[in-house]
């Protein structure tokens, strides 16, 4: 009669619990160089939150890169390549055009109004 598979891996795990595993002397030294060195270590000097954040995210390369986009994202907002404006035409079915600075617009009249 053969054992069910449960019985084999029941057998299976006693042998593995009657033998502890113990680590060797190399090892062990190894283990206390590694913890001595690291608390011999002086502790790195904290910088500034503005440093933190540009190692965080790559270093200058990377907030030039940000700073890139951003402007290209501004430039396509205000000034849409006709590849776009098309595209957005297709999709939407229609073409919306919202004009922020019509020709009414006091802002940039060359009238001073002080009151």
């Amino acid at each position: 009669m053969s054992k069910s598979d449960e019985d084999m891996l029941d057998d299976l795990f006693s042998l593995g619990k009657a033998q502890s595993p113990v680590p060797s002397e190399a090892l062990l030294a190894r283990i206390q160089n590694d913890a001595r060195t690291a608390r011999i270590k002086p502790a790195t000097p904290r910088g500034s939150v503005w440093t933190g954040f540009f190692d965080m995210i790559g270093g200058w390369t990377a907030v030039g890169g940000l700073a890139m986009a951003g402007v290209t994202g501004v430039w396509f907002g205000i000034a849409p390549p006709a590849s776009v404006t098309t595209l957005a035409a297709d999709l939407i079915g229609t073409t919306v055009t919202v004009d922020l600075l019509d020709d009414s617009s006091t802002y940039f009249s060359e009238v001073s109004i002080d009151g």
